[in-house]
C-alpha cells in the first residue's frame, strides 16, 4: 500500500500515512487524512490522488506552497517512489509499495530555489509597542556609514541605483544580494512586495550568506505587516531579550539574534509597496540604530528602482502591445473591401477610419450571381477589441446570411436574432443593408437604427431617406421586422450612407459636424465625379475636425449614378 512518511523533524513526529483513498488531504485540519499540526501549513494545504493506481499530489492554494523534490509545485505532479514532498518545513516521502523502507528507497535531493526556503509564518503575535522608529523621522538623516568596510557599502548602494533597465525579478535579486555587503552583521536579506491587487506581502527576494546553507528559514508575517500597516521601521538588537516578543511565541524560536525592517514605499510616501528584513542569526552580532537609519535609506532607494523597474516593464509590454495592435488593425482591415467594385455608369467611394488601433464600424459589398450588388455599412457600440471582433462576426454573418435566407427581409431578420444572444453583453449594431439593381437602377434598402441615408442630386437638393421605415438596431429585439425601401437612383445622383462618427465629428471647442454641416457641406458641393466627391467630403470633415483627436470611429460609403 503506497504511504506517505514523514523524515526526522523537529516540528512533528515521525509518522507514517497510507493512502488507502482515492483522495486524501494534507493539512492542518484535524479532518484531513494527513494532519500535520503545524501553524505555517493551511487548514487544507494539498490533497493526493489516486487514478488508476497512479498518485498525484496538488497544492490547494496554501500560504507557503507545496514543494516535490525541491520545487514548488502550481498542477497535478505524479508522484514517484522516493519522492520528497515538503510543506513549510516539514518533509514527507513518498513510498509506492509497502514492503519498501526509507532506506531503500531512491531519494533524490534536489536542490530547490531560494525562495522554497523561506517559510512565512502566520502564527506569532507581536505588542502594540513594537515600533521604535517612525520612517519619517529617519527620512532627515543621512545614511551613516560606520565600518571599515564603508567603501564595500557605498559600492553595493551604487550597484542598487544601476538597475534601472533590468527587470524586476533582476532588481530584486541583486537588492537582496547587496543587502548583505552592506549589513556585515546579517546572515539573511529579504524582500517583500504587494501584491498588486491582494496588497499581501509576497517573498520576492531572499539570500542567505552562506551559499552552502540549504535549511529552510522562517519570518514572520506579523512583523511585515505591522511594518507595512504602521509605515515604520523597527529594529531590535537582541530577540530573545526583547519585551516585545513573548518567549513562548515562535519568532523566538527562529535562531534570530537581532532582526531590522523597513517599509519601502512609493514615490509620494503614500502606498506601501514591500518590506525589506534583515536578520542576524548569530549570537553577538546585532544591529544598531545607525544601521537602522541606514536601511530605511536604502528603503527609498530600492523604491526608486523597483518602480523604474516596473516603469520599464510597463514601457516594454506597452511597445509589444502597440506592434500587436497593429497588426490586428492590418488583419481587420484585410476584412473589408480592397477595391471598389467597377459597374458600367456607377462610381463607388468608401471610407474608414477607427478611433482607435481596432474599431466596430464595418462596410461591405457583395456581388451577387444575377449581377446585383449588395453594400452594407455597420457600427458596433462602442470601440476597441471588443467592438471590432463582433465586427467580425458581423461581417461573416451578413455573407451568410444571404445565402442561407430566401430573401433580404429574412436575411435581416436572422442577423438580429444572430446578435440578440446574451454571449454579445447586451452591444447593439446599427446596420444599413441595401442592393444595388443596375440593370433597372433600383435601390432597395433595409435599416436597423442606422442613420439615414442621403440622396444628394446634381441641383444641390439633399434628402434624407427612409426615416419611416427604420427599425430598432441589431440585437436589442428579437422579432423587430425591417420594411424595405425602394428608389430609383437618377443620372448623377448620389447615395451616402455615413456613420455617426462623422456627424460627431468635434473641433477644438467642442462642437460637432452635425448633420447639419453634412447638409451645408452638399449644398455647396459641385463636384459630379464620385471618387473625388468623396475625397472632397472627408477633407471637409476633417478640416473641420482640426487637430482635435477623433472620438469614435468613421465609415462611408457613396454609390453614384453617372448616366
Amino acid at each position: 500500500m503506497p504511504f506517505l512518511q514523514i523524515r526526522d523533524s523537529s516540528v512533528v513526529d515521525r509518522q507514517t500515512f497510507e493512502l488507502t483513498q482515492n483522495s486524501t488531504r494534507i493539512g492542518r485540519s484535524s479532518a484531513c487524512g494527513v494532519c500535520l499540526d503545524h501553524h505555517g501549513i493551511s487548514r487544507d494545504h494539498a490533497v493526493v490522488t489516486c487514478d488508476k493506481g497512479a498518485h498525484c499530489i496538488s497544492d490547494l492554494n496554501s500560504r507557503n506552497g507545496t514543494f516535490v523534490n525541491g520545487r514548488q509545485i502550481h498542477e497535478p505532479t505524479r508522484l514517484r517512489n522516493g519522492d520528497l514532498v515538503r510543506l513549510c518545513d516539514i518533509e514527507l516521502v513518498y513510498v509506492d509499495d509497502a514492503e519498501a523502507s526509507l532506506s531503500g528507497s531512491s531519494i533524490i535531493s534536489k536542490s530547490s530555489s531560494s525562495l522554497n526556503r523561506v517559510i512565512v509564518s502566520d502564527a506569532e503575535q507581536i505588542s502594540e509597542g513594537y515600533t521604535v522608529k517612525k520612517q519619517i523621522e529617519l527620512s532627515q538623516k543621512k545614511p551613516v556609514l560606520t565600518s571599515a568596510n564603508a567603501s564595500v557599502k557605498l559600492q553595493a548602494m551604487i550597484d542598487i541605483g544601476r538597475n534601472i533597465g533590468a527587470s524586476v525579478d533582476q532588481v530584486v535579486q541583486q537588492l537582496v544580494e547587496n543587502l548583505l555587503k552592506i549589513f556585515l552583521q546579517a546572515d539573511c536579506a529579504f524582500i517583500l512586495l504587494a501584491q498588486e491587487h491582494t496588497q499581501r506581502l509576497e517573498l520576492k527576494g531572499f539570500q542567505h550568506r552562506d551559499p552552502n546553507n540549504f535549511d529552510s528559514f522562517r519570518i514572520s508575517r506579523s512583523i511585515l505587516e505591522k511594518v507595512a500597516a504602521s509605515k515604520a521601521a523597527v529594529l531590535s538588537d537582541d530577540v530573545s531579550n526583547d519585551s516585545r516578543f513573548d518567549p513562548s511565541e515562535s519568532i523566538v524560536s527562529y535562531n534570530i539574534y537581532s532582526i531590522m525592517a523597513a517599509p519601502i514605499m512609493d514615490y509620494d510616501q503614500s502606498e506601501v509597496l514591500g518590506v525589506i528584513q534583515v536578520d542576524a542569526r548569530s549570537r553577538g552580532q546585532k544591529f544598531t540604530y545607525e544601521d537602522l537609519d541606514l536601511l530605511v535609506a536604502l528603503a527609498y532607494q530600492v523604491a526608486v528602482t523597483y518602480q523604474n523597474a516596473k516603469l520599464h516593464e510597463v514601457a516594454v509590454a506597452e511597445r509589444i502591445m502597440e506592434r500587436e495592435m497593429n497588426i490586428a488593425n492590418t488583419v481587420q482591415r484585410g476584412l473589408l473591401p480592397q477595391h471598389s467594385p467597377v459597374i458600367e455608369n456607377y462610381g463607388f467611394f468608401d471610407f474608414y477610419r477607427p478611433a482607435k488601433y481596432l474599431g466596430g464600424d464595418y462596410y461591405d459589398y457583395i456581388q451577387l450571381a444575377d449581377g446585383r450588388l449588395v453594400f452594407a455599412l455597420g457600427d458596433v457600440s462602442g470601440k476597441g477589441v471588443a467592438a471590432s471582433l463582433l465586427m467580425a462576426k458581423l461581417s461573416a454573418e451578413v455573407r451568410g446570411g444571404l445565402i442561407i435566407e430566401p430573401n433580404f427581409e429574412e436575411a435581416m431578420k436572422r442577423l438580429n436574432r444572430t446578435f440578440c444572444d446574451p454571449r454579445w453583453d447586451n452591444r447593439f449594431i446599427t446596420f444599413f443593408f441595401g442592393v444595388l439593381n443596375p440593370a433597372t437602377n433600383e435601390i432597395v434598402f433595409h435599416n436597423a437604427g442606422h442613420v439615414p441615408p442621403i440622396l444628394f442630386s446634381p441641383d444641390g437638393t439633399v434628402a434624407m431617406l427612409g426615416d419611416d421605415i427604420i427599425g430598432l438596431p441589431l440585437g436589442v429585439m428579437d422579432d423587430t421586422v425591417y420594411p424595405e425601401y425602394r428608389l430609383m437612383l437618377q443620372p448623377e445622383q448620389k447615395l451616402i450612407v455615413i456613420s455617426d462618427g462623422i456627424t460627431d465629428a468635434m473641433d477644438a471647442k467642442g462642437l460637432y459636424f452635425t448633420m447639419d454641416g453634412v447638409v451645408n457641406f452638399l449644398k455647396e458641393c459641385r463636384i459630379r465625379e464620385v471618387e473625388e466627391f468623396g475625397k472632397h467630403f472627408m477633407s471637409a470633415v476633417h478640416t473641420f475636425a482640426g487637430r482635435t483627436a477623433q472620438s469614435d470611429d468613421q465609415s462611408m460609403i457613396v454609390v453614384g449614378r453617372n448616366t
